[in-house]
């Protein structure tokens, strides 16, 4: 029987509580890695590392040292977005033409090939190619749940919980990395006034906060997302997405929930057609 370890041996050894040298946060585009950046740094004191070593966005690699499974030297932090609402903003930032190749109409962009491009390296960018849009969602999310299986150190925030209760997130955080004290419950945790804008560790520089709007708490209400896309996408979307893979991002019962939260208008988008 073969037997893989995990190693950490990519850099020093992983240090956690009071002398964690750093947390890695991963999600794909538009699943709140700024935000969980944002926050970590802020309230926690810990320099959070994106793409160090390997793409924040990009499927984890599996990087080898014989039979041992590297995964850098620092624990991970999975930011995750809702498949409805996740998908739904790819599609807007698809209209770019940046990370993602844009398509005529959202039917065609839920159930055609989705590319997802490495927007920053040179000389080319890296690519990938996925079935549909909830095929790279599942992909992405099982590969960091295999990480959970395998040993390594991995805590999932939904960004709607995030956004909804930072406070409690954060104190779950400071569970993880074995901070002390524990973040307080009861602390106030202010959200950023202004939409965070992309970044890596290449590029450092950030826009003046004039050049965006203001930050949107109300796009990670699941309702919110199925009035924009109608019901019959989001079907599409779910068609495409794995139980287990849901669960394993926090969301048990995501379905029913769908179901529930379904309103007037996305049941009349739905009638109307694709958009």
């Amino acid at each position: 029987m073969t037997i893989m370890n995990v190693s950490a041996s990519i850099g020093s050894p992983t240090r956690f509580g009071q002398h964690t040298v750093g947390v890695r946060v991963m999600g794909t585009p538009r699943s709140g890695t700024n935000l969980a950046k944002y926050l970590i740094e802020r309230y926690l004191k810990v320099p959070v590392v994106f793409d160090q070593g390997f793409w924040k966005h990009g499927i984890f690699p599996a990087l080898m040292n014989g039979r041992d499974l590297l995964y850098g030297d620092l624990p991970i932090v999975v930011m995750s977005k809702d498949p409805v609402s996740q998908i739904l903003s790819w599609y807007r930032l698809a209209r770019n033409d940046t990370i993602f190749r844009p398509k005529k109409s959202l039917g065609s962009f839920l159930r055609g090939p989705f590319e997802v491009r490495q927007d920053f390296t040179r000389p080319g960018s890296m690519e990938y190619r996925f079935k549909t849009p909830s095929d790279y969602w599942n992909q992405f999310y099982f590969a960091m749940d295999a990480l959970v299986r395998s040993g390594v150190p991995v805590h999932f925030v939904c960004y709607e919980n995030l956004v909804s209760s930072p406070a409690l997130s954060l104190h779950m955080l400071s569970h993880f990395l074995d901070r002390s004290p524990r973040f307080d419950i009861g602390h106030t945790v202010e959200l950023p006034h202004y939409a965070l804008g992309a970044s890596n560790d290449i590029d450092l520089t950030e826009s003046s906060p004039i050049d965006r709007p203001p930050f949107d708490p109300v796009r990670a209400e699941l309702a919110s997302a199925l009035a924009r896309i109608g019901w019959r996408n989001a079907r599409a979307i779910l068609r495409g997405i794995d139980d287990d893979v849901l669960e394993a991002t926090g969301r048990t019962g995501f379905r029913r929930s769908c179901r529930e939260a379904v309103g007037a208008k996305a049941m009349l988008r739905s009638l109307v057609g694709f958009w």
